[in-house]
């Protein structure tokens, strides 16, 4: 369960919700230092996942181009292919790193996916292939790709949100349930009553946390909030107020093995800088860090440890 969004041109977030962490860091691949295959890295990268070898395993990340892609849970639907006539074999693990390591925009990575299959292999023989599918995005576009059983499938995300299963085009069919959705009062009533609150413009938007009505959330949430400030904290302030119209509290789903899901992080990449601000379920304490010059071209994939204890000022 997750949930990504693209806003405005400058900045995209996402949530990872899980039954635990994965030991997750904040991982940066300077130039020319990450191997996939026969392949190193044009691109610095920066972005959040476990270090596996010479090839971090990504959740999401930004390069230095501005380019960014999240992935996400795409269970039942997801399928991997051991041929792609005559394309490249990736695995899905893999996919982030690829795009962000040698794409500067949506529009190559396009290109580049149509030479690609996602592969039936996992990341390496110790970790199986995970159903995932992805959002990438720039300042100017988004898309979505999908490993399915016909092949690789690329969608233009015009609303700039992703969830999880079922598939992309279902999602935005589903979003047609909601036409009347507003964040101003109905101006009537078909019964001619006054209305007793504010908000009854939204009566009817879903508030669970299942990933269809997580869409249709975040992509109202999206569309009406407005910030608070004009400037860069005000833009970052919002973009984690709308996802976190959509983080799961500890303890609101649980899975049939008796687990308790929670929004482990909540992530959002400047594209115009670039940099990573991220909080996660027990610390919700803004942290930031920049793609410098300096970690774009050292030697070697730096990890940085994700605080996690609770920050409280004492007034």
């Amino acid at each position: 369960m997750c949930t990504a969004i693209k806003f405005d041109e400058r900045f995209f977030g996402r949530t990872l919700d899980f039954e635990h962490s994965f030991g997750e860091e904040l991982i940066v691949t300077p130039r020319d230092r990450m191997h996939i295959g026969e392949s190193v890295n044009r691109y610095a990268i920066m972005g959040i996942g476990v270090k596996n070898g010479h090839t971090p395993l990504y959740f999401d990340g930004v390069n230095e181009w501005g380019l960014a892609s999240a992935a996400l849970n795409f269970p039942g639907c997801a399928v991997y292919h051991s041929i792609g006539e005559g394309k490249r074999g990736v695995s899905s693990a893999h996919l982030i790193s690829l795009i962000l390591g040698f794409c500067r925009s949506v529009s190559e990575a396009r290109d580049m996916l149509g030479n690609i299959f996602i592969s039936d292999e996992g990341a390496d023989k110790s970790i199986p292939p995970t159903p995932l599918h992805w959002i990438v995005v720039d300042s100017r576009e988004a898309i979505v790709v999908e490993s399915v059983s016909e092949g690789l499938r690329i969608y233009d995300d015009p609303i700039g949100v992703l969830t999880n299963s079922p598939d992309f085009p279902y999602q935005l069919t589903r979003l047609s349930d909601y036409p009347s959705l507003t964040a101003k009062n109905p101006e009537s009533t078909a019964f001619d009553l006054p209305l007793y609150s504010r908000g009854m413009g939204a009566i009817g938007l879903p508030g669970d946390f299942s990933s269809t009505s997580r869409f249709v959330r975040a992509g109202f949430v999206k569309e009406n909030t407005i910030a608070e400030e004009s400037d860069t904290t005000g833009e970052i302030s919002r973009l984690f107020h709308i996802l976190g119209a959509v983080s799961v509290p500890p303890g609101c789903i649980v899975t049939d093995e008796g687990k308790a899901v929670s929004t482990i992080y909540t992530a959002c990449a400047d594209l115009e800088e670039p940099a990573y601000y991220l909080t996660t379920s027990s610390c919700r304490t803004i942290r930031k860090i920049s793609l410098t010059d300096e970690l774009s071209q050292a030697n070697e994939i730096s990890t940085h440890p994700i605080h996690r204890k609770e920050i409280i000022l004492d007034l």
